[in-house]
């Protein structure tokens, strides 16, 4: 009730914001699925959960949560205590960087940091730490919650498609044409070992769909009139900007002519040719 009356507040605005619910108390945990389904995204607030819950359940909740969250499509944050104690030393603890790498194995889609940066002295070293610790985690296989959920429609079949196509061929990049931000979501929650570029020409949209694990995006507009033309383009400019390099194998992923109805199109594409 709370997210819907917060909902009717923020409808005004140009651009809504997105509703985060945040998971810290046991009624939260009992209402799990409905504050989920009410929500644009969860967050797992561990040091209040920790409080309210016997802490030997923590790890269990917490993996309760991140399962849940996958399994309905919605972002997943782990938060609190993550390298708690790099708010005065340099280094993280060995349980520190298990714990993070836990959370990045579950394929969470954001780990967050709190007081470590925000009164802590070495914010630069501690945020290093944990792209650290992801990115190497991130190379090992995860939880795959995901692959317990079997495809809903027929956009999540083609999203499911192109994220196998890109883990035969080792793609470099999953490139994802989308102008209301509903074709990335499906991708992002297959969890693909490639990096996700989600082309949007708007940029509120574009910002809101950063939070989806592997997601890039790209503010970038195209001509929906000319697929061949507008991939063409669109990669070169890609390659412009950094994320590509000629050369690469790219997976397309579109809706140019209908325009979000459903995914016309996966391509394989050769960047340069």
């Amino acid at each position: 009730a709370d997210i819907e009356a917060l909902r009717v507040l923020l409808a005004a605005a140009p651009h809504p914001p997105r509703v985060i619910a945040k998971i810290e108390d046991q009624r939260a945990v009992e209402n799990l699925d409905a504050l989920i389904a009410a929500a644009d995204a969860v967050k797992v607030a561990r040091g209040d959960l920790g409080v309210e819950c016997p802490y030997e359940d923590l790890p269990i909740l917490q993996r309760r949560i991140v399962r849940a969250c996958q399994l309905a499509g919605k972002p997943v944050i782990v938060a609190t205590h993550m390298l708690e104690s790099m708010i005065g030393e340099p280094m993280p603890t060995r349980a520190e960087v298990t714990d993070v790498a836990n959370a990045v194995f579950e394929q969470a889609d954001a780990v967050m940091l709190s007081g470590e940066t925000s009164v802590g002295k070495f914010p630069v070293r501690t945020v290093e730490a944990m792209d650290r610790i992801a990115r190497r985690m991130e190379r090992e296989p995860g939880a795959a919650f995901y692959r317990e959920a079997l495809p809903a429609d027929p956009r999540q079949s083609i999203a499911r498609a192109a994220v196998r196509l890109a883990e035969d061929v080792s793609a470099a990049a999953i490139v994802v044409f989308t102008r209301e931000g509903r074709l990335v979501p499906e991708v992002a929650w297959r969890r693909p070992g490639a990096p996700i570029l989600a082309l949007c020409p708007d940029e509120p949209v574009a910002r809101s769909l950063s939070l989806r694990r592997a997601v890039i995006p790209v503010v970038l507009d195209w001509d929906d009139h000319s697929e061949d033309h507008a991939v063409d383009q669109s990669l070169h400019e890609l390659v412009q900007r950094g994320h590509l390099q000629a050369g690469d194998t790219v997976v397309i992923l579109s809706s140019l002519r209908a325009i979000e109805s459903i995914a016309e199109a996966v391509q394989l594409r050769t960047v340069g040719d």
